[in-house]
């Protein structure tokens, strides 16, 4: 005769069904090829996600370069007008650098998933190898067009117009 004794959780279980007195108390939990089977599938759950990640960081970094991009047009044109001075944004695309004014020290470095491509007036450039939009203090510019490609080709137009200074984006597929 096998005697069972429940109390609380726990369950007493005999060995051996003829001796009585060695008894094994199983408490519940999870099992090995239950632990084994959750880290199985966490496991594969982290090979997909991982991959991804530097997608998704890619995409961060040029969505900032773009706010960065606009947010100093926007800038050097805000400048000029509260100064009463021309003021030039400044970009040189091969070192993917951008700044207002002519001060180095205020130089924004964009990330290296993008490329800059930038249409402006030679006369403002500063020197070989850069492009400057200038931005008059009346609210005018020489206008020019900044395009920023990211890291699957697809990228944004960033033009500045010449008539009243305006800074629009546009997404190009």
């Amino acid at each position: 005769m096998v005697q069972m004794v429940v109390a609380a959780a726990a369950v007493k279980t005999p060995i051996f069904p003829g001796n009585r007195s060695t008894a094994v108390q199983r408490t519940s939990g999870f099992t090995l090829i239950e632990i084994t089977l959750v880290m199985v599938i966490a496991g594969l759950l982290f090979a997909i996600a991982i991959p991804n990640m530097g997608a998704l960081s890619d995409s961060l970094a040029y969505r900032g370069a773009v706010r960065e991009v606009i947010s100093a047009a926007q800038s050097a044109r805000r400048q000029s007008a509260r100064t009463g001075q021309p003021v030039d944004l400044v970009i040189y695309p091969e070192r993917k650098v951008i700044g207002v004014g002519g001060d180095q020290s205020g130089m924004a470095t964009l990330p290296d998933v993008v490329s800059l491509t930038v249409t402006s007036a030679a006369e403002v450039s500063p020197e070989a190898g850069a492009a400057a939009i200038r931005f008059y203090p009346f609210g005018g510019s020489t206008g020019g067009d900044i395009e920023i490609a990211g890291p699957g080709g697809a990228g944004t137009l960033v033009q500045v117009g010449w008539l009243m200074g305006d800074v629009t984006q546009t997404v190009q597929r």
